[in-house]
């Protein structure tokens, strides 16, 4: 699940977690993200403020992957592995290859 931290003011992104494995320290949290900028959006000079209930939202996002998409994204092509699964009728979402 997505996660990004944007300027209330000017809608920058200070940070963006896409992808788990992206960095080695997860997730920050507010305060570590403001304390990088120094408390100050670089873009608009807005000063920076701890989120309130308000201010978070939750936004459902769908994408749609082909095969060849998803082995190429976890380096299964050179193996087929996932392809060769769903042509035999084998695949299962918990079973390993």
């Amino acid at each position: 699940m997505p996660v990004k931290y944007v300027c209330r003011k000017c809608g920058f992104i200070l940070w963006e977690f896409r992808e788990v494995g992206q960095d080695y320290y997860g997730v920050p949290t507010p305060e570590e993200v403001m304390r990088v900028y120094g408390g100050i959006c670089p873009r608009c000079k807005n000063d920076l403020k701890m989120p309130s209930l308000n201010d978070i939202s939750i936004k459902i996002m769908r994408t749609r992957l082909t095969i060849s998409e998803i082995e190429s994204r976890f380096e299964l092509r050179s193996t087929g592995v996932l392809s060769g699964y769903l042509e035999h009728g084998k695949f299962m979402a918990a079973q390993e290859a």
